[in-house]
């Protein structure tokens, strides 16, 4: 499964980065991309983890780390429709 996180900040921008520069996947993720962005958020996450519960425990550990909120979405990808 395929999922998109999303980094909401909190206030303290430097932390994303940081974070993200540093991001290695934990057993059972892997990591995809991750980029820093404009906007409404400072950071995205592609990864893919093979259930829900697993990808919930990388984005939980992920926003305990950063202190950022994360929203994450699961994704089909266009050619498997």
């Amino acid at each position: 499964m395929v999922f998109i996180s999303l980094l909401l900040p909190k206030g303290r921008g430097k932390e994303v980065v940081d974070y993200l520069k540093k991001l290695k996947a934990p057993q059972g993720i892997k990591i995809h991309d991750a980029y820093l962005t404009l906007g409404h958020y400072d950071g995205v996450i592609v990864f893919e983890a093979p259930d829900a519960k697993t990808a919930l425990n990388f984005t939980m550990d992920t926003g305990c780390s950063t202190d950022y909120a994360i929203e994450t979405l699961s994704a089909i990808p266009a050619e498997e429709l």
